[in-house]
């Protein structure tokens, strides 16, 4: 027995087809995200990790993210930062804070006890001028090496249009 199908049920499918496999690409607002990894997961105090990112929107604010993941043998409930982005008359460093568990010690991060990450906004509805930006990041705790620091990343999103 041999099954036809009307033209417009195929045209639907093949068009529904399209559309998931095309939603899997990086979100139209996210115009970079990174990670880089730790090497033998213990982030020493020299070992900064420097991400470049372009921006070439004027009409519209930009927001920047840390990205971090980490394993549950992580000793302590936060971990600091310093945060340095540089580019097209740009020099920005502070230092930041990342909350990972609360006074119960349960990770508030995403995932299980062998990986958990976390997004930290940083720079919320940002003026940038378009142009290439670098933005370094390094450990700021008093241990010279941490342990059980797995990746360090940036995610860098399209923000509301600037009225």
């Amino acid at each position: 027995m041999k099954i036809t199908l009307p033209k417009y049920t195929l045209l639907a499918f093949t068009t529904t087809v399209i559309a998931l496999f095309s939603s899997c690409d990086m979100p139209k607002n996210t115009l970079a995200e990174e990670f880089q990894e730790i090497p033998n997961k213990t982030w020493s105090w020299s070992d900064s990790k420097t991400f470049t990112f372009t921006i070439d929107d004027s009409t519209h604010y930009t927001n920047l993210y840390l990205s971090l993941r980490i394993q549950g043998t992580y000793a302590y409930s936060n971990i600091w930062l310093i945060s340095q982005i540089q580019g097209n008359n740009t020099n920005t460093k502070q230092q930041v804070q990342i909350e990972l568990a609360d006074q119960t010690g349960r990770w508030l991060g995403e995932g299980m006890s062998n990986l958990i990450t976390y997004l930290k906004p940083v720079y919320i509805q940002t003026k940038m001028a378009p142009g290439t930006y670098t933005w370094t990041l390094s450990q700021n705790m008093r241990d010279e090496k941490l342990n059980g620091v797995v990746d360090i990343g940036i995610k860098i999103e399209k923000g509301q249009p600037i009225l």
